[in-house]
């Protein structure tokens, strides 16, 4: 498992997407997303998953306040989702953390680089080339669309054949 899509947009059109690309269905119920806001080291927020997760499929939060089309994609809707382009945001497996936006305990200033962009105002969207999450944020993971682009929402392009052992 791992975070597949980050969309700051406008307004609140806020969303983190993560994608299973395991090979098994996934028991969400062992899995949060953490929000780390204004570079704290601990979650300001965090939503406890549940359900399940199949292979190749995806797992839509997004904030209560976004548009339409970004809601009709939502399997839920969270607070953790209130962030901005200088916050982290982690899923965590058993309170452990496997793979990050940003870097925790970190104040980057107004966003992290990522890419030909930042995190502020932008759409990123995991490489389809990545194959297993990452604690380190890495900038070359991701591919940067404009603000508000939702166009990869719902689903994620992945090149793995699904041996990634689930994290």
């Amino acid at each position: 498992l791992f975070i597949s899509e980050y969309i700051e947009g406008s307004s609140s059109n806020k969303v983190i997407e993560i994608y299973n690309g395991t090979g098994s269905t996934v028991d969400l119920s062992l899995y949060e997303l953490a929000l780390y806001t204004n570079g704290a080291a601990t979650p300001s927020t965090t939503l406890s998953l549940s359900g399940s997760l199949l292979n190749g499929d995806v797992y839509v939060v997004a904030n209560s306040s976004a548009n339409g089309t970004i809601l009709a994609l939502a399997d839920t809707t969270s607070g953790v989702t209130n962030f901005n382009g200088d916050d982290a945001v982690s899923l965590m497996k058993n309170g452990v953390v496997i793979d990050a936006i940003g870097v925790i305990g970190e104040d980057p200033g107004s966003s992290w680089p990522v890419g030909t962009g930042d995190t502020v105002d932008n759409t990123l969207v995991r490489k389809s080339s990545v194959n297993a999450p990452s604690v380190s944020w890495n900038v070359n993971e991701w591919d940067v669309y404009d603000s508000d682009t939702t166009a990869y929402l719902g689903s994620h392009a992945f090149e793995g054949s699904g041996s990634t052992a689930e994290i």
